[in-house]
């Protein structure tokens, strides 16, 4: 597995706050047969992005030295603001961007429709997570439409946020709006540990999303995903979508 979207650096972001917790996450993601892991601070116009590059390169070199043999590459999650910063995943066009969690901004079709002009292809953070969009999965439909991909986080497929999550990652999954899942991890709590939930629950689908589709990411490969499917109008769990 490649987890793409993980808060490994220690002391930068929410994540990690020491080397240590650094180390024990490197060691719970290699117990978990994670192969190589994307670090992806949060990172706004508001705030000073961190160097992630040199970030990683020096817990790679603390976990080399304590033996884990983790590969890290360098990532950013990109708050969805009028002026996102532009940290791609690993070099690549792919940007991982995250909306915020209670409303979408007026302009964020623009601001989208900007980043792709200038070669971003962006990856939705934890759609499902996204209150207007679990509400309408159909606002998700739309981007992915227009070229965005969907990253989900395993805690949501195995239920870890709650059954209403749980229906909703479902009925993306079902209708091609989610290209990779990921563990989001902040720590080796739940979201680190649900990984092997998650890849039983995707089945046929699980080396695709968790492994085929986040190394084509991380390579800058051209994805051509299936195309997405609109979702009719139902209820579930007092959610239209």
């Amino acid at each position: 597995m490649i987890d793409l979207h993980n808060h490994i650096l220690p002391g930068v972001d929410d994540g990690a706050r020491t080397v240590e917790e650094s180390c024990a996450m490197a060691r719970a993601l290699l117990a978990l047969s994670v192969t190589t892991v994307c670090a992806t601070p949060h990172v706004n116009e508001w705030s000073t992005a961190p160097d992630v590059g040199r970030l990683v390169a020096e817990l790679q070199e603390t976990l080399e030295a304590e033996g884990i043999e983790l590969p890290l590459l360098a990532g950013a999650e990109v708050r969805l603001t009028p002026r996102p910063v532009p940290a791609r995943l690993n070099a690549t066009p792919y940007l991982l961007l995250e909306f915020p969690y209670d409303s979408l901004p007026p302009s964020y079709e623009q601001v989208i429709f900007e980043l792709q002009v200038h070669g971003f292809r962006p990856v939705i953070a934890h759609p499902e997570r996204i209150t207007p969009i679990a509400e309408d999965p159909n606002i998700l439909y739309q981007l992915v439409r227009r070229g965005c991909l969907g990253q989900l986080t395993a805690l949501s497929l195995a239920g870890g946020f709650g059954a209403r999550l749980r229906e909703i990652s479902e009925l993306m999954l079902e209708h091609n709006l989610i290209h990779v899942i990921a563990s989001d991890a902040h720590d080796c709590g739940d979201r680190l540990q649900a990984i092997s939930e998650a890849q039983a629950l995707c089945g046929d689908r699980a080396v695709e999303l968790f492994e085929e589709t986040p190394r084509k990411i991380l390579a800058g490969e051209l994805l051509k995903p299936a195309p997405p499917i609109e979702i009719k109008k139902r209820r579930f769990l007092g959610v239209f979508g």
